[in-house]
């Protein structure tokens, strides 16, 4: 192919030729179960450019050290680019959301009370976060000896202390994808948003619906930068120069704790309020109206009164929806969480093209199951860590977060009416749900806590390489 240089907005059919200089967990996800997330703070340049150029040969290596078979990928923060001696002129050509990071754009995104940056763990968002490392294993103890190489190459070349680890394992499945339950009980993944020339599986409902009920792929530079996205063939045009993001990508790193048992006793209380129940029934109903799937995966719209396992199990049939004719929320509530996210056919009151607002998602559980049927917390952290892949910070994290799931107006709903998941709950807080005996719900825990949160340019191998050697 001709070299990366001389072209200016790859297209779908130069993705496959350009997969080795991708970094892994980007366009696939790494099907290892074990993980680790290092965060590093840089202390002089020169030194952080050494660990680097070490670093360089374990991305997407695979390698087998010792009888352990672990990747890393690396990630950085402005901060981080700043630090390793990025110019001037490409420094200034990042987006002003990844300038800012995390913790300079809470309240844009509604991180605020209990999710406000002054309780984040490990200093995550503060200005000596310089890149994340994330390690993936097989097994608890590759974690632990691969962790033990990486640290003996920080003490040889110096310059690299680490501030912070957060360990997440996948709850089932040894591939390290999908889950018996993430910790609210919901399978998960059901569905990611396919790439147009990516040589991974999608299925119905997945994509971009056409008028002839079909769906397609969307454009990679939706979410890898120097390729043409939905708009047109130019992408996302930044940062520069072109050798510096092309292959590259932005990721979101959360932190989200749990409250499992709220959770739980909020479903009881919830069925006796809107349905005159709290058998398991009615309280798996409420659960996955405020969800819009199923404990099982099965979508709400397609069987709005009871689980259907069948569904569940067909990738053809379980996200092969598009809540047409159900305006009012009868079927899925309007503001579930799966209908916010993804609004699919939805009639919005302000004009949104849904699918330049869609997100690649690599999350994977930390901390163990709380104990089947246990209504009182047992002290132990648990959550999901949530990485989002997008090329636009602003245009795809930050809107889904403050427009989507942070308000209700854009659906027609109360303009204070949260995500009834990850929003911000107590006093106030509700959630409609048409159809139901009484169809409102009133005063909302705070089920999900953001604990920590990064921006991160997740170069390109070769754009990795050339930040070691000062080309940029």
């Amino acid at each position: 192919m001709p070299a990366l240089g001389s072209q200016r907005g790859l297209t779908s059919a130069d993705l496959k030729a350009n997969l080795h200089d991708i970094q892994d967990n980007i366009v696939a996800p790494i099907l290892m179960r074990y993980g680790r997330h290092i965060f590093l703070t840089f202390n002089g340049g020169a030194k952080a450019r050494a660990w680097l150029r070490n670093m360089f040969q374990r991305v997407n290596a695979h390698e087998k050290e010792h009888g352990t078979r672990f990747t890393v990928n690396i990630g950085f923060t402005y901060q981080g680019l700043k630090a390793l001696g990025l110019s001037e002129r490409a420094l200034n050509s990042f987006p002003e959301a990844f300038r800012a990071g995390a913790r300079g754009r809470a309240n844009a995104v509604g991180d605020v009370g209990p999710h406000a940056p002054e309780h984040w763990e490990g200093g995550l968002g503060g200005p000596d976060i310089h890149a994340m490392a994330l390690l993936r294993t097989d097994s608890d103890e590759g974690r632990e000896e691969a962790t033990r190489i990486l640290e003996a190459e920080f003490e040889a070349t110096g310059g690299v202390e680490i501030r912070f680890i957060q360990d997440t394992m996948a709850l089932a499945h040894e591939s390290g994808i999908g889950s018996e339950g993430e910790h609210f009980g919901f399978a998960d993944p059901i569905s990611q948003p396919p790439i147009e020339g990516a040589d991974t599986p999608s299925y119905p409902g997945d994509g971009v619906l056409e008028s002839d009920g079909t769906w397609r792929p969307l454009k990679p530079g939706e979410f890898l930068l120097g390729y043409e996205d939905e708009v047109g063939p130019g992408g996302t045009q930044m940062p520069e120069p072109f050798e510096l993001r092309v292959n590259g990508t932005f990721v979101v790193f959360r932190k989200l704790y749990q409250d499992v048992a709220a959770f739980r006793r909020y479903l009881a209380t919830a069925a006796q309020s809107l349905y005159g129940s709290d058998d398991q029934h009615h309280r798996d109903l409420v659960a996955a109206k405020m969800m819009g799937r199923w404990p099982s995966g099965c979508p709400v719209d397609l069987s709005p009164e009871r689980d259907d396992p069948e569904i569940a199990a067909d990738p053809d049939r379980r996200n092969n929806f598009t809540y047409e004719g159900d305006d009012r929320g009868l079927r899925c509530p309007l503001g579930s969480h799966l209908r916010r996210s993804n609004p699919r056919a939805t009639p919005l009151k302000r004009a949104t093209a849904v699918r330049r607002h869609r997100l690649l998602r690599r999350g994977v559980e930390y901390g163990p199951h709380l104990r089947d049927g246990a209504l009182e917390d047992d002290g132990i952290d648990r959550g999901l860590i949530n990485l989002f892949v997008q090329a636009d910070i602003e245009r795809q994290f930050e809107f889904v977060q403050a427009e989507w799931m942070k308000g209700g107006e854009f659906l027609g709903l109360d303009p204070s009416e949260q995500d009834p998941i990850n929003g911000v709950g107590g006093e106030g807080s509700q959630m409609s749900v048409p159809g139901a005996r009484r169809p409102f719900l009133f005063d909302l825990p705070t089920f999900v806590t953001v604990k920590g949160g990064e921006y991160l340019f997740v170069p390109g191998l070769n754009a990795l390489k050339g930040i070691v050697e000062q080309k940029f």
